[in-house]
């Protein structure tokens, strides 16, 4: 396996650990396994990708049918009542189904789209969206390098207590890393650090990282935050720069 060839980010599209059900992305390509069935797309057929809804046409039509013929057969006694109305409900369900819709995940290529149909769009979808996104060459002119990069606040005492000729192992009671996006960084500055000196932040390229990243909201915050299990490995720190 080359490198363009390694994972370098996942996520399960809907229920964890389901490998039936799955998003992996390389350097160059995505592949989505869905329903146990695999389809792959290099990075430079893609042009964006994109959530929304579909109606369900079937319920619609159905419910579109239903709700009519029983109408007219409820109000000249052609069927028994009970019968008729539960009919006559059921099309109306179905209709509310229908119009309500079903969320879809939308891989869209240059002349078409693959929607694939989802019970819930979770927020860890929404963040590997958003990663893989700046990775797509049809954004290279964005300046999106730097929004794919995450950040690691730190005192300068601890980076250089748990810091190695390879790695650090700056890791929190909870197992990981903590870590941020470039939006998150004042707000953990805020929340974990407030007047606190002598900070250090790390921006991290997230290709490099040897252990696992995950992006998690633990505190049940709203927001997911990138978790890094593992030493991390020097080799992906790009910069080390003091906080004032």
């Amino acid at each position: 396996m080359t490198s363009s060839d390694a994972v370098k980010a996942y996520c399960f599209l809907e229920q964890l650990d389901d490998e039936k059900n799955k998003v992996s992305l390389t350097e160059s390509g995505l592949t989505i396994r869905y329903r146990n069935r695999q389809e792959h797309f290099d990075l430079t057929h893609i042009k964006g990708f994109s959530f929304g809804y579909r109606k369900a046409m079937l319920y619609l039509i159905g419910g579109g049918i239903i709700v009519p013929l029983t109408s007219v057969a409820y109000y000249r006694d052609f069927l028994n009542p009970w019968p008729t109305l539960f009919l006559l409900f059921g099309g109306i369900f179905a209709m509310y189904v229908g119009w309500r819709g079903y969320p879809v995940f939308s891989i869209n290529l240059f002349g078409y789209s693959r929607d694939y149909k989802l019970g819930e769009i979770s927020n860890n979808l929404r963040a590997f969206v958003e990663f893989a996104s700046t990775l797509l060459p049809v954004n290279k002119n964005l300046n999106l390098e730097t929004e794919r990069m995450i950040f690691h606040v730190t005192p300068l005492d601890t980076w250089k207590q748990k810091k190695s000729n390879t790695h650090y192992s700056g890791k929190s009671q909870q197992g990981f890393i903590h870590a941020s996006t470039k939006r998150q960084i004042a707000e953990t500055i805020k929340k974990h650090f407030k007047g606190k000196s002598e900070l250090l932040l790390l921006t991290i390229d997230p290709l490099k990282v040897t252990p696992e990243i995950r992006y998690e909201d633990l505190e049940s915050g709203g927001q997911l935050y990138p978790h890094i299990y593992g030493d991390l490995n020097l080799d992906a720190v790009v910069k080390v720069e003091e906080i004032n």
